[in-house]
């Protein structure tokens, strides 16, 4: 085993250390950077309805995928969305309290989205939508592509490239 600090062979035992809340095995030179714990053992209560083994890494781990951000990207915001919120609490005769409690929210951040100053998450902008009947999100339109595979309608950079080329 090799020290996880100097990266030197460790004879003997190793000293399981944390620095910065990071543990690390490390060397008898190297325990003094950080603070000395025990090791944990091997976990021994059941998980989801799977017995606790000796052998943990015979048990299954099932890992959630993470898609792509670009993949859950239905709708985009209003640019003026600041704007919409606080006209449409205005004409429904609602003070930024009242709003806040409506959808369970502190009023500050409604304070903040109506000055501009944040920009609302997914579940604050379908509160908003909600509460407030208004439509805070626009569609995002797909890039039109033509006939043939990969080739697209719109311009891009390599095309404005080749027009100077030729003038």
């Amino acid at each position: 085993m090799q020290c996880e600090i100097c990266g030197a062979e460790i004879s003997g035992k190793s000293h399981h250390i944390i620095i910065d809340r990071a543990e690390m095995n490390v060397c008898d030179r190297c325990k003094g950077f950080g603070k000395e714990v025990e090791r944990r053992g091997p976990v021994t209560s059941t998980r989801r309805g799977v017995p606790a083994t000796s052998d943990m890494s015979m048990v299954p781990v099932r890992r959630a995928r993470r898609g792509d951000l670009f993949d859950k990207m239905r709708d985009q915001l209003i640019d003026d969305y600041a704007d919409v919120i606080k006209k449409a609490r205005e004409a429904k005769h609602l003070t930024d309290e009242e709003l806040a409690a409506k959808i369970l929210e502190k009023v500050n951040i409604i304070r903040k989205v109506e000055r501009s100053e944040l920009v609302p998450d997914e579940a604050l902008i379908k509160k908003l939508e909600r509460a407030l009947d208004i439509k805070l999100t626009e569609g995002v339109a797909e890039p039109e592509t033509g006939g043939r595979r990969g080739e697209s309608k719109t311009l891009t950079l390599g095309d404005l490239i080749k027009v100077k080329k030729n003038k």
